[in-house]
């Protein structure tokens, strides 16, 4: 693996391929990686010419994450260049200027992750999205929400890039996998995939007719109720985030489960006609 520092390398890098018709798959995370990270960056280097990953752990000092650590694990993946940032070139000024949700995806929406947090994500996004230009960017269907954000981002802003959302990765009992997992005491991790269990059997319930969102919403609380402390869950539309007291189309069932201090996520999608 090539490592790049700089915005210049990674335009560089980037933009006389491009100008030769080659397209580009980028895949980001903030670290700790996993095999549902990994899939994402097995798939921007299967389906493009030239792929790129973003490493951005060291967050400026906001995290510790270790990058030798997931480097032994992205080195399986095939990718051929990661950008590190050198934080000195990356935000060399504190910024001026943020991105703020659109009103569609907050006015209205129920509370998941904390609005200012993604605009943290939202901002840092946006600012990978002009250093790397056009692109197909990978992103995980498990942070639902920051998936629907940047599909409506990508429109909102005429970027040229396309946003594909790729499955959650599973363990076989049906726990998304995720870097929270490994915080989980040997009983709580066996009592996780209540979680999926729960949404699943609210998919169902979608699939075999329910249309009352509060009933589902019960449905699967109660379910989760029985092994840990329910965060949220919420029946929502797929691409605006809002609720409906009646389901209609494609919908998301989205959901926090807390067990013992760790808070898991989940969603599943289901078709309501």
């Amino acid at each position: 693996m090539k490592i790049l520092t700089t915005i210049a390398e990674v335009r560089g890098l980037l933009e006389p391929a491009r100008a030769k018709g080659m397209s580009v798959g980028v895949m980001g995370t903030s670290g700790r990686m996993h095999q549902g990270h990994l899939s994402l960056v097995r798939r921007s280097v299967e389906e493009n010419d030239l792929a790129v990953m973003f490493w951005m752990g060291a967050g400026g000092g906001l995290y510790e994450r270790s990058w030798d650590d997931d480097s032994k694990l992205v080195a399986t993946t095939g990718v051929e260049y990661v950008y590190l940032p050198d934080y000195a070139d990356y935000m060399p000024v504190r910024p001026s200027f943020t991105v703020t949700l659109v009103p569609e995806l907050t006015t209205g929406a129920p509370p998941m992750e904390e609005i200012s947090h993604l605009d943290i994500v939202s901002t840092t996004t946006a600012k990978l999205f002009n250093i790397f230009g056009p692109m197909r960017y990978y992103s995980g269907e498990k942070d639902w929400q920051q998936l629907a954000v940047f599909k409506r981002m990508v429109i909102d802003l005429s970027w040229d890039i396309e946003v594909v959302g790729c499955p959650v990765v599973r363990e076989a009992d049906g726990l998304a996998m995720s870097s929270r997992n490994v915080k989980l005491t040997a009983q709580e991790r066996s009592l996780a995939p209540t979680l999926y269990q729960a949404l699943c059997a609210g998919a169902e319930a979608i699939e075999n007719g329910e249309r009352d969102s509060d009933k589902v919403v019960a449905l699967v609380s109660a379910a989760m109720a029985e092994v840990g402390e329910v965060v949220y869950v919420h029946a929502v539309d797929a691409g605006t985030l809002q609720p409906m007291a009646q389901l209609q189309g494609e919908i998301r069932l989205i959901a926090s489960l807390k067990l013992g201090e760790v808070p898991l996520v989940d969603n599943v999608g289901a078709m309501a006609d």
